[in-house]
């Protein structure tokens, strides 16, 4: 005689009973874990990406950041920006101080996911991305103040220009010491 028994919402009993012997086994179900929001968006942003024709323009890139926000549920803008710009600012601009605009360059590898984010910290973005690939990520798709308005704004309240302000003189002060920094690396591998 077989039984199963409920046990929980991921596992169930599975009670065996023949000839006086009882043989329980425990199955565990899997529970399919769901992505957040920025994963989630960010994936289908790069799917629709790749099959558009001309997707070095920032107005196309525009338009499928849009269309991939809509396609994924409880997804907005907002919550989305707020965490680009957390990936942007704490993971990503001080590792590219070598390219032209870091942070243009890092918004375009934290859009392309995690995993992008994670590669090119790991492995460097000469390694992973080829010189025309890297034009292409030069484009700036949203302002240092539209993340910065999604990051510190909420319900009641919005940041205030003096915050902006803060917050752009910030960003522009970072870019000015990678340029030098880059700059100086420049000079120090001529000098050898």
């Amino acid at each position: 005689m077989i039984r199963k028994l409920n046990f929980t919402g991921n596992q169930a009993i599975d009670a065996n009973q023949e000839n006086g012997n009882v043989t329980t086994n425990v199955i565990i179900k899997s529970q399919k874990r769901q992505k957040d929001s920025f994963c989630a968006v960010s994936e289908k942003y790069r799917n629709i990406l790749s099959r558009q024709v001309q997707k070095e323009k920032v107005e196309v890139k525009k338009m499928v950041f849009d269309e991939a926000l809509k396609q994924v549920k409880g997804a907005t803008k907002k919550h989305y920006l707020s965490d680009l710009r957390d990936a942007v600012v704490n993971r990503l601009i001080s590792n590219l101080r070598f390219c032209r605009d870091p942070f243009a360059v890092a918004q375009n590898i934290a859009i392309a996911g995690k995993k992008q984010m994670d590669k090119v910290l790991s492995l460097g973005i000469a390694s992973v991305y080829n010189s025309e690939e890297m034009k292409a990520l030069n484009d700036e798709l949203f302002s240092e103040r539209e993340l910065s308005e999604a990051r510190f704004s909420s319900l009641t309240s919005s940041a205030s220009e003096e915050q902006l302000n803060e917050a752009s003189r910030l960003i522009d002060a970072v870019k000015r010491v990678l340029v030098e920094l880059s700059n100086s690396g420049s000079q120090d591998e001529k000098a050898a």
